[in-house]
């Protein structure tokens, strides 16, 4: 199977798929997010993975932004705990550094040690952590450090200056399975929906209700603006439901005249994996 995702080997989304999918996978690193949904609407890719919300960045919105461009299914999600490493050539010290590179989340997690450690070092956004990696080493640059994991650290041969930077040990990624056809899931007990509101008074108000009356827990309420119609949104939800409760809760939904697309139906997550 063919597995698209945003990065490089040796990256965090690479590993995730590993966990996800076994290793009995062909990876197909791309540059953007985009990029992913892009090679799976070509067929190129049979599937893509995808790093959708950080414990401590928060959404990746251009994640959520392709999903409602494409009419993808979700079909599972893994959470990984992200350990992040301060990498160098061999031979360099901390007192070498004056440039940092990483991925713009990457930084951010790292972002109080980055303050305290290197406050006079130039900070540069590169569009993946291993990427950082295979540039400092292919130019052999002997003041720059990446951020990026152990995995990285060891695909290019490279030296750990600092051990497990990021700000919060409790540093996890949550990563979306996604597909161009849904699957039917056994077992499936999580789901998400992309609700559209009227855009009056009370509309999300109303709607919440339901989801009360239902009894349905929401795990995740994000509001994303609806494209063409300026400062109306429509709000992406995930849910623990099973497909009864999910068919039901829809239904509902609509009979109200509430607009509801299904994203996808899977399980959920197991709690999340250490990743150095």
């Amino acid at each position: 199977m063919r597995v698209a995702i945003q990065g490089e080997i040796g990256s965090f989304h690479d590993t995730a798929v590993r966990q996800f999918f076994g290793d009995d996978v062909t990876i197909v690193p791309c540059a953007t997010f985009r990029s992913v949904f892009e090679a799976i609407n070509e067929g190129s890719v049979e599937t893509g993975l995808v790093a959708v919300e950080n414990s401590l960045y928060g959404s990746i919105h251009e994640t959520y932004d392709q999903l409602l461009r494409y009419n993808f299914a979700i079909i599972g999600e893994i959470e990984l705990r992200i350990h992040q490493q301060l990498v160098a050539i061999n031979g360099a010290k901390l007192s070498d550094i004056t440039d940092v590179l990483s991925h713009p989340a990457a930084l951010d997690q790292c972002r109080n040690f980055l303050l305290q450690n290197l406050p006079q070092a130039t900070i540069h956004e590169h569009a993946d952590t291993a990427g950082a990696v295979a540039e400092i080493a292919k130019d052999n640059l002997p003041n720059f450090a990446a951020i990026a994991s152990r995995s990285a650290v060891a695909l290019h041969k490279m030296s750990i200056l600092a051990e497990d930077i990021e700000d919060e040990p409790d540093n996890i990624t949550r990563f979306l399975a996604i597909n161009r056809r849904p699957e039917a899931i056994s077992g499936a007990n999580k789901a998400s929906i992309v609700l559209t509101t009227d855009h009056l008074p009370g509309a999300l108000y109303r709607a919440l209700g339901v989801f009360d009356q239902n009894h349905i827990n929401l795990t995740k309420l994000e509001s994303r603006q609806v494209r063409g119609r300026p400062f109306e949104y429509q709000f992406i939800i995930d849910i623990i439901a099973n497909q009864q409760e999910l068919i039901s809760l829809i239904h509902e939904l609509e009979q109200l005249d509430y607009s509801v697309r299904l994203l996808g139906h899977y399980k959920i997550s197991r709690p999340a994996i250490n990743v150095d």
